[in-house]
């Protein structure tokens, strides 16, 4: 078996990488986290024409075609740039909640970049709504579909200022889409599987940086006169990114493999992705903070712009004792 990433995958990972490396540098991240809104637009409409947004969409649907893989793979190259506006809250959640519920005419508009979306599961807690001009409302056993002009938003103190968290306020009745049962979280629904391994790549991508700085810096930065990098307990640390860096990405990336090809053990690879990365992005990037030592700790450093990423994902919906929990009860061993 193959493990590695099909031709045309590592044709999408090489393009967006580079494509990411001149669009987004840390003046682009902070100018976004220092914004009334944590936006940037022109980042944004460059994804949109690039067609990242409907990667794993369906052409008949105005998609690109691909799969969950390639989305993948996108994604970890916007974890390793912290890339700031509604990629993740449009493309990752709002799109496969959709998708999974036939509403083919909402899709078209995120898209194409003319409208952004993001899904309600807790109102006290909802990512990027500050910028979505629709929302998917999953509340009961019917999911709904709200404009902007239906609900009030009231932001919320975030860590991220790129991935904001805010409460909303439901005033209208929207349109119902159908049952809700794929955007519930459970033991079968694809859609929120969907998500969970996007947010795993994300991850491996934010770990890769943290780890690829960290290994730098500690062959750069000297103490007593060697680089600290010859210090066994430093290599340690530094070793133990590593581990947790591609764990994680092989498990990230199986998930997505297994929702492409829809294996039995879909759902189950993906809460074991989902608990695995949460936590270990959690460790690595608290371990950049703690080995690049004074500076670490400074706002001049990247460090905390990642080290806020991942706090804030960990608050979202599915948190790593939910996919824990989760991963016990589908294992296929039990």
């Amino acid at each position: 078996m193959d493990f590695r990433l099909n031709e045309d995958q590592r044709t999408l990972q090489s393009a967006a990488r580079d494509f990411l490396s001149k669009e987004v540098s840390s003046t682009v991240v902070r100018s976004a986290f220092d914004s009334p809104d944590g936006d940037s637009p022109e980042l944004y409409k460059k994804m949109v024409e690039l067609g990242w947004l409907g990667l794993a969409v369906d052409e008949s649907l105005g998609g690109v075609g691909y799969g969950p893989v390639e989305q993948a793979v996108v994604c970890e190259q916007l974890g390793y740039r912290c890339a700031p506006g509604p990629f993740f809250s449009t493309a990752c959640l709002a799109v496969p909640a959709l998708v999974s519920l036939g509403a083919s005419d909402l899709v078209g508009p995120l898209l194409d970049g003319s409208k952004r979306a993001t899904v309600i599961w807790d109102p006290e807690s909802v990512v990027d709504a500050q910028l979505a001009d629709g929302f998917v409302v999953v509340d009961g056993a019917v999911a709904r579909w709200l404009d902007a002009n239906e609900v009030d938003v009231t932001p919320r103190g975030s860590v991220d200022g790129t991935r904001r968290l805010s409460s909303v306020t439901i005033k209208g009745k929207g349109r119902e889409l159908g049952s809700s049962e794929q955007l519930q979280y459970g033991d079968e629904a694809r859609a929120v599987d969907l998500m969970a391994a996007y947010l795993c790549a994300e991850l491996v991508g934010i770990m890769q940086w943290a780890l690829d700085t960290t290994v730098q810096y500690v062959k750069d930065r000297e103490a007593f006169g060697r680089p600290i990098g010859v210090f066994q307990a430093v290599q340690h640390k530094c070793a133990d990114m590593l581990v947790h860096t591609e764990t994680s990405r092989s498990a990230a990336y199986y998930a997505a493999y297994a929702l492409a090809k829809g294996l039995p053990d879909a759902a189950y690879a993906t809460s074991v992705a989902a608990a695995y990365c949460l936590d270990a992005a959690h460790s690595v990037t608290g371990e950049c903070i703690q080995l690049h030592g004074g500076i670490g700790f400074t706002w001049e450093h990247d460090a905390h712009l990642y080290f806020k990423r991942v706090t804030t994902n960990r608050v979202l919906p599915g948190s790593a004792d939910y996919h824990r929990e989760r991963a016990l009860r589908l294992d296929p061993a039990r």
